[in-house]
């Protein structure tokens, strides 16, 4: 069955709602009925059994991720596959001096970060320590963060607080271990 969809009308108005901001637009929204055909300009009662289409962008973007590192991760950050898994491996200093090599990656939902060194995964209690025993640090609620740069800058203050942790035994960066 051919279907009568103008495909050009289709990409600018979710281009067009994806540079407005328009996740789910009461103007010019996409709808798909429950055959799978998409509307665009859905009819009185019709219009009741449509699921509208989010306009936000599509997936995660290796490239955008790529200006991310350059403009904001430190500069021996280095591409590289985990468990392949593509992400970032970096390193950084606390400010007590301690030696962080850390992995940040995109899960199809969110970003972690997985400590590689120092190698404490399993070691401690994760409650106090906000480190789960594969050596990924709990973010909390959703545990992950939206943005790469997110989950880069709450690693360095979660390896701040590690890092006092292992000389107080109190995390001092959450109202929970206080």
């Amino acid at each position: 069955m051919t279907r009568s969809l103008d495909l050009n009308e289709l990409r600018n108005r979710v281009l067009e709602n994806q540079q407005q901001g328009r996740d789910l637009p009461t103007s010019n929204p996409v709808h798909v009925d429950k055959e799978g055909n998409i509307i665009l300009d859905p009819q009185g009662a019709q219009r009741r059994n449509l699921s509208q289409v989010p306009q936000k962008t599509f997936a995660h973007s290796l490239h955008y991720d790529r200006q991310i590192v350059c403009q904001h991760l430190p500069s021996n950050t280095q591409e590289m596959v985990f468990d392949g898994v593509t992400g970032w491996s970096y390193q950084i200093e606390c400010e007590l001096g301690q030696q962080y090599s850390m992995f940040v990656y995109y899960d199809g939902e969110l970003y972690q970060v997985i400590v590689l060194f120092p190698e404490v995964a399993g070691e401690y209690n994760p409650h106090d320590t906000h480190l789960y025993e594969g050596g990924q640090i709990c973010f909390g609620p959703g545990n992950g963060l939206p943005t790469l740069q997110q989950a880069y800058a709450k690693s360095v203050l979660w390896a701040n607080g590690f890092s006092i942790f292992l000389r107080t035994r109190q995390f001092p960066f959450s109202k929970n271990n206080l």
